[in-house]
């Protein structure tokens, strides 16, 4: 069975406050189960049927606490990738969100052999945007994949992406630990890079293209 692959990211390139980004990924075979998981944690929170999304920095602590209880009792693979920016004001462009992405679903491919899909909480506003990394991403991969960029108040799943990401930058920050010590059990891969190296993983598989 072919895996589905959802992605997010958290924090931002171009700000300089942001000493880190962290781009995880939600891996499973069963996609269905995220829509379970998003529905459980709904009833348990005796929310209506209005809720479209549970987002890390919008959520508060009960709800977090119901989320990742029920998310590490589901079939997934938990992917983080942390980027140190070394301090610098960096671009978001099409390029440098591809190479993120391209890092992190170097260690996704490792243990899903097999991907239908990656979908993307939509990070690009514009077309032209999307079309570029998507290109981009396509030429980096070494394997043929769909990709899709949604709404998370649309295709709810997605922001299991977001909440990893959400609740791993807090722990990186020193903020608050509690909610990713309830999933860290569930990571698969880690992989802390700077930047600088980061670019120089991508000029390598440049030249080797």
């Amino acid at each position: 069975m072919k895996a589905t692959i959802l992605i997010d990211e958290s924090g931002t390139l171009p700000d300089t406050l942001d000493q880190v980004i962290v781009v995880a990924a939600v891996g499973t075979n069963f996609p269905n189960q995220l829509n379970r998981l998003f529905n459980k944690s709904r009833k348990q929170l005796k929310k209506s049927s209005n809720l479209s999304e549970i987002k890390f920095y919008t959520s508060g602590d009960r709800t977090k606490e119901i989320f990742f209880k029920h998310l590490v009792q589901e079939d997934v693979g938990i992917f983080v990738l942390i980027v140190d920016k070394k301090g610098r004001k960096i671009p978001d462009t099409p390029k440098h969100f591809a190479l993120l992405c391209w890092l992190l679903l170097c260690e996704v491919a490792n243990f899903y052999p097999e991907i239908k899909e990656i979908i993307f909480d939509r990070h690009f506003d514009q077309k032209q945007d999307l079309e570029t990394f998507n290109n981009l991403l396509e030429e980096l991969l070494d394997f043929q994949v769909t990709f899709r960029h949604v709404d998370s108040r649309q295709t709810k799943e997605v922001n299991a992406a977001d909440m990893i990401a959400g609740a791993t930058l807090a722990h990186i920050r020193g903020r608050n630990s509690k909610f990713y010590e309830m999933f860290k059990e569930k990571v698969v891969s880690k992989i802390k890079i700077n930047w600088p190296e980061a670019k120089r993983r991508l000029l390598k598989k440049e030249k080797l293209a």
